[in-house]
């Protein structure tokens, strides 16, 4: 499945391993939003256990949206890894 993952996280070393994880998965598409192109079940439960074992739920917000390729990339359908720099 797909996954937007949204975050908004107060300490920059959280912010930091937070993306290091995503990252794994997925790639950033904004500052602190990351775009999971084919995330299982069991590797969801793990990024939301890590990532909850982090993050300070007083002052931080995490957000996962399941979500329909073509309303992720409407209007920009290239993945990173189809552009070629000449």
């Amino acid at each position: 499945m797909r996954y937007i993952v949204a975050y908004d996280i107060s300490k920059s070393a959280v912010r930091v391993r937070v993306s290091k994880i995503l990252t794994k998965y997925g790639y950033r598409i904004q500052l602190s939003v990351f775009y999971l192109p084919n995330v299982t079940e069991g590797e969801l439960e793990l990024i939301y256990k890590e990532i909850k074992a982090l993050i300070n739920p007083r002052t931080d917000k995490v957000f996962f949206y399941p979500v329909e390729e073509i309303e992720v990339f409407k209007g920009f359908p290239i993945e990173p890894w189809e552009v070629e720099i000449v």
